[in-house]
């Protein structure tokens, strides 16, 4: 039975999944019929992460001083704006803005839902479970929601805006009901206690070596994993499948990804030390991805080496965000943050990067993916010598000291 906590939690990250992702499917063929180009799709997808990079840090801060679900309940109507906003401009630089809205309050939800959990579960093992859970909640979410808005562009055709419409008017509805409920979450803040926000903001600078290198890391696994998400939409739309294609792919992706985080991760973190864990991932990760798009048969490869690849991913940020929590020196919210804003970085450089390369070759944005997942799998490896040979220093300092 979950407790209240857990409940509010795992609901919120479920209808995060649902609400920010049910407009996706319809972006690919909304653009198209604009006659706007993949180069310039890279600039779009680059304001949504302009918005997590700038902003992320910020959301979490205020976070760790308001009551977060309030703060939450503010990004779901801001996100509204900026979606609706989508909807009414067609100028290609006017979307530009619609979509760096849309981006600055995305950037706060993760942040300050991961912050709660980090702060709210202190023992490791409960941790884990709960990220596990409301990472595989917000993948059902999300594949709910290309699949529903797959069957709601198909139906709309050609006037794509009113997909738009709809999620905003859904996301203005339950963003009122959480900014006005009475939900009242125990958070044990088990490792800071509350200070001003700019005080917060400044605690970043404090960062231990290890967090800042597992970011770096992050930045990669940002780069690769958003463009291969994002331009797969594309993908599917430019080898002429319809929308309601697309939303069975990432409908049926999702659902493995819930899979995978409420059976194998919970069994497989209790096996490995998470660092391990990480690097285990990234040997798999980047031979499943290029099977996916080098074998020439794209529903095969979808529902097969692609699904596995989802599986491997969906494991990734749980086990990413509770190392975050292994740090003492810096509030939640801000680390989180921080790290978030990283994630925002990756996708900047990376949907302008990816633009440009789709606009070349609609393959090459993968096989680039699959390159930067072998430098993550590198750098967890270097990670892991250097922290064996800080234990075995340790030992040997110890065993030294004990024959004095």
């Amino acid at each position: 039975m979950l407790d209240k906590r857990k409940r509010y939690l795992l609901g919120i990250s479920f209808l995060y999944g649902v609400l920010f992702f049910l407009g996706n499917p319809t972006i690919p063929l909304y653009t198209n019929k604009l006659g706007i180009d993949g180069s310039f799709i890279g600039y779009y997808f680059a304001c949504n992460g302009l918005g997590l990079l700038v902003f992320a840090a910020i959301w979490g801060a205020i976070g760790d001083i308001k009551h977060r679900n309030k703060v939450i309940g503010i990004i779901f109507i801001g996100f509204a704006l900026g979606q609706f906003l989508f909807g009414v401009f067609t100028d290609k630089y006017l979307l530009l803005l619609a979509a760096l809205i849309s981006g600055i309050f995305f950037a706060g939800v993760l942040v300050n839902i991961y912050s709660y959990i980090n702060d709210t579960f202190i023992e490791e093992h409960e941790r884990n479970k709960v990220l596990s859970y409301a990472v595989s909640l917000y993948l059902l979410g999300g594949a709910l929601a290309y699949f529903v808005g797959g069957l709601l562009t198909d139906l709309f055709a050609p006037d794509f805006r009113y997909v738009f419409f709809i999620q905003a008017v859904l996301l203005i509805v339950i963003g009122t009901f959480i900014l006005f409920s009475n939900v009242d979450i125990i958070d044990t803040d088990h490792h800071l206690s509350r200070k001003f926000f700019w005080r917060n903001i400044t605690q970043a600078v404090k960062l231990p070596w290890v967090p800042i290198y597992t970011i770096t890391l992050t930045f990669f696994v940002s780069f690769s994993h958003n463009n291969v998400k994002r331009f797969l939409d594309y993908y599917v739309i430019d080898e002429a499948y319809s929308a309601t294609t697309l939303g069975i792919i990432v409908f049926v992706a999702g659902i493995f990804g819930l899979v995978s985080n409420l059976f194998i991760a919970p069994w497989l973190m209790k096996r490995f030390h998470n660092f391990r864990f990480l690097q285990v991932q990234f040997v798999f990760a980047p031979i499943f991805l290029f099977l996916a798009f080098y074998v020439d048969n794209l529903l095969f490869v979808m529902f097969s080496f692609y699904m596995v690849y989802t599986i491997i991913l969906s494991v990734y940020e749980p086990t990413a965000i509770s190392v975050m929590s292994d740090n003492k020196a810096v509030s939640q919210g801000v680390l989180v943050g921080v790290r978030q804003s990283v994630v925002g970085l990756g996708m900047t450089i990376g949907f302008v990067i990816g633009g440009f390369v789709y606009q070349i070759n609609r393959l090459y944005v993968f096989y680039l993916a699959v390159v930067f997942y072998i430098i993550v799998f590198v750098g967890f490896t270097i990670l892991i010598w250097i922290k064996n040979q800080e234990v075995r220093k340790y030992r040997h300092d110890y065993l030294e000291e004990a024959k004095k």
